[in-house]
């Protein structure tokens, strides 16, 4: 699908390395598949496509979403500076397999027999089941070469990974070391990430992983762990230069120097380097030795190539719909008063008005005079319109020991010192613009200061419970709904160019298909099926069908996180007519509501 890149920036996209570090490359073309009696590779692409992984494109030797880091075993970095073979540290750089945006923001849809790739889109990523099922290997692995164990599985990884030459019983047993410090901290991440709730297809709580590596980073034991059970789904990317806010809550802001049209944006850069930082990558966090000590915190994020991806990002466009696939945008049986069948142009026609009427104020751009997208608190929103809470809620809320960097300036250049818990969106500001320091020595305070939090940092008080016990996530969930009027404690709406290709819908993914979303909200689906790549173009969005060939999850709206309520706006009183009628105008809408 053209959307204004050529091959080569789609090629960069889907490949490109940002300093994530999931495992060595030798590692992941070694591993076995959990539980896999008959040495199946995890790379096999019929495996990584259960996860709905998509394969290579073109010549690309990874999977889309994947990429190679190679950095010296002596770089300095605890967690994922492993040594295993005989040679110098210093003499041995080693290939690392991570992920990069594409992995959560490629879609493919499929109709007809044709598939389609949509670059930007929301992919159908199981980060959840994928993440289990490589640590599951990892210790399946380990686990082999105990003594008096199947030492098939750890033969075969071991004489893969150190090569004929190089496989005697010291590098076995660095090899093994290696092994087990890598488990070792993804139990670690694992235990603080830890939730009942399944996120499935095309959803990751991104905010509560990052979070949570900040605190990991810090060293600091967290006596109360802060569960990432609040999973969203993958945001769409095109126009993503043209908004001040960034996720769904608008907790980033973006920060540009005045320099040129292409002018670093260093909010958005804050924000992809704390995605590093999420998903794979590492920081080593050394307070700063005197005030005016603009060392950093080393990392292992590309500074350069996240701002490349930011202005690459510039280019891309909204898909359009694609009529000769799906047909023309329109062409639904809808007859108005006075029993006139309205053509196709007519219908879209009325579903514009309906759109000026319902839904302009929040989802069309107020550029120049305003801002491309619309912030809207908890408290604006209304109960009625109110959608599923948690992922602001977390966000805002959470807390976390403060570790290592206890007592550093709050923006790492001046700031009140952080106390020795402090809510994590404040470490993660601090965290994130020290690894921007220590790359980008030339950042001034104005650039980074907000990168994280449009409003001041103030520790979090939860109340204590009331005659009736509620739980710590239920007292978390009602303090923050006693701040609705926070400018965090809210949600982004933005301009729905290219909306068709963004299923399933609302924050959290809780709505199948757009027709759904204009449904009232105790009419829409309580359950429905998710994994297939089948599109339907009547409903706007993935075939839900429990037949629908990889519609292997189901998706419960009655679980905390997982809800489908609000974002109401008097959809329910629209007559059939009129939501088919808007429903046509949404394949196609514009920025400007046109």
């Amino acid at each position: 699908m053209t959307q204004g890149w050529t091959e080569t920036e789609r090629q960069a996209w889907y490949n490109t390395d940002q300093g994530s570090r999931l495992m060595p490359l030798s590692w992941f073309q070694a591993l076995e598949q959990p539980g896999s009696a008959a040495s199946a590779k995890v790379n096999d692409p019929a495996f990584l496509a259960t996860f709905r992984i998509l394969q290579p494109w073109g010549a690309a030797s990874l999977p889309i979403g994947f990429a190679v880091d190679r950095i010296a075993d002596d770089s300095g970095f605890p967690h994922t500076g492993l040594h295993w073979n005989g040679k110098p540290a210093s003499q041995d750089p080693v290939d690392w397999v991570g992920l990069n945006c594409a992995a959560c923001h490629t879609a493919r849809i499929s109709y007809a027999g044709q598939d389609m790739t949509v670059d930007g889109a929301p992919s159908l990523f199981d980060y959840q089941s994928f993440i289990e099922a490589i640590d599951k290997s990892l210790v399946e692995t380990r686990d082999s070469a105990v003594g008096g164990a199947d030492n098939g599985r750890w033969n075969r990884f071991a004489t893969s990974v150190l090569g004929a030459a190089g496989d005697n019983a010291d590098s076995r047993a660095r090899l093994l070391t290696a092994l087990n410090s890598l488990i070792d901290w993804e139990a670690k991440t694992d235990a603080l990430n830890k939730t009942d709730l399944r996120y499935g297809y095309g959803r990751v709580d991104a905010v509560g992983h990052i979070y949570n590596r900040i605190l990991l980073f810090g060293g600091a034991p967290q006596p109360t762990p802060n569960p990432s059970d609040a999973p969203v789904s993958y945001p769409h990317l095109w126009n993503i230069a043209r908004q001040a806010h960034l996720q769904w809550d608008g907790i980033v802001t973006t920060s540009k120097l005045p320099v040129g049209i292409n002018a670093t944006d260093f909010g958005a850069v804050g924000r992809n380097t704390g995605e590093v930082l999420g998903v794979f990558g590492e920081v080593v966090i050394r307070p700063p030795a005197h005030p005016g000590d603009f060392t950093g915190f080393p990392s292992t994020a590309r500074v350069s190539t996240l701002n490349d991806i930011e202005v690459l990002l510039t280019r891309l466009q909204p898909p359009e719909w694609p009529e000769k696939a799906f047909g023309a945008r329109g062409a639904v049986d809808v007859t108005d008063a006075s029993g006139h069948k309205l053509t196709p142009t007519e219908v879209v026609q009325a579903g514009q008005q309906l759109f000026t009427t319902h839904c302009a104020g929040c989802h069309t751009s107020h550029l120049p005079q305003g801002d491309y997208e619309t912030i809207v608190t908890f408290a604006k929103l209304g109960k009625a319109n109110l959608t599923d809470e948690w992922m602001a809620c977390n966000t805002w809320a959470y807390t976390g020991a403060s570790g290592a960097l206890t007592g550093v300036p709050a923006s790492y250049i001046k700031g009140d010192p952080l106390a020795a818990k402090a809510p994590v969106r404040a470490l993660l500001t601090t965290a994130v613009t020290g690894a921007l320091i220590n790359k980008k020595g030339e950042l001034i305070d104005s650039t980074v200061k907000n990168i994280f939090g449009v409003t001041p940092l103030p520790p979090v008080s939860l109340p204590h419970a009331q005659a009736i016990p509620l739980t710590a996530k239920e007292q978390r969930l009602n303090y923050c709904l006693q701040n609705a009027s926070e400018p965090l404690m809210a949600y982004k709406a933005r301009p729905l160019e290219g909306i068709w290709a963004t299923a399933p819908y609302l924050h959290n993914g809780s709505v199948p298909t757009l027709y759904a979303l204009l449904q009232a909200p105790a009419d829409r689906p309580k359950t429905f099926h998710v994994g297939a790549r089948a599109y339907d173009p009547k409903n706007v969005g993935y075939d839900t069908s429990p037949g629908a060939a990889g519609n292997s999850f189901v998706f419960d709206t009655s679980l905390p996180g997982n809800s489908n309520k609000g974002h109401d706006y008097g959809v329910g009183k629209l007559t059939e007519a009129q939501r088919l009628e808007l429903l046509e105008y949404l394949k196609g809408a514009t920025a400007d509501g046109t």
